[in-house]
């Protein structure tokens, strides 16, 4: 794990240990209605080397507890409480809590920051936005993020941490909720 993570991992392995959470790190997997980007008849990367960004959307004034609903959710399982701000751990952030799992959404940071702190991740094409996807084993329970793009200047996060969870289904799963949670943000 490298140091520029460091803070991230602290901060969601906090909430794992609470038995709330979920740890951003690891070896990526695409999904499987994801177009990888080293293929080669797609780039998730404009000429200019920054991020694809098919409809840019804004993050200001939007909740993120908003931006998936218990409907949207249903995949993953029952909630076991109401979504609740995790801003002490994440800006922005809110989590779901089901039984041996958690999902976070937030309303995150620039998308090549995030490349950069997750060397390992992998890029696909979700929607038209480039969106980065990592995935590791912490102990028994199985942790997947996708960041993607919205504007040249922030992202969203929704990540997933599953007890026994299978890196390709959970990675499935994560891009169906990127496509909510884009549909849900305002045009820029």
């Amino acid at each position: 794990m490298t140091s520029s993570r460091s803070w991230v991992v602290v901060a969601l392995s906090a909430l794992l240990l609470t038995g709330c959470s979920y740890t951003i790190n690891g070896d990526p997997l695409p999904a499987s209605d994801a177009t990888p980007a080293s293929a080669p008849t797609t780039t998730s990367t404009t000429s200019d080397g920054s991020p694809k960004i098919a409809k840019q959307r804004s993050v200001a004034g939007v909740d993120p507890c908003g931006l998936l609903t218990v409907d949207d959710l249903k995949p993953v399982g029952a909630l076991t409480a109401q979504p609740t701000r995790r801003d002490d751990q994440i800006q922005e952030s809110c989590q779901y809590l089901f039984d041996g799992a958690s999902v976070v959404t937030a309303l995150y940071q620039k998308y090549e920051h995030v490349r950069q702190r997750q060397a390992k991740g992998r890029e696909v094409v979700v929607d038209g936005h480039s969106s980065w996807v990592a995935c590791d084993l912490d102990g028994n329970a199985m942790v997947c993020t996708t960041t993607t793009a919205v504007n040249p200047n922030r992202s969203i996060l929704v990540a997933m941490t599953l007890n026994g969870g299978k890196a390709e289904q959970m990675t499935a799963m994560l891009q169906s909720l990127i496509k909510v949670a884009l549909n849900r943000l305002p045009a820029a």
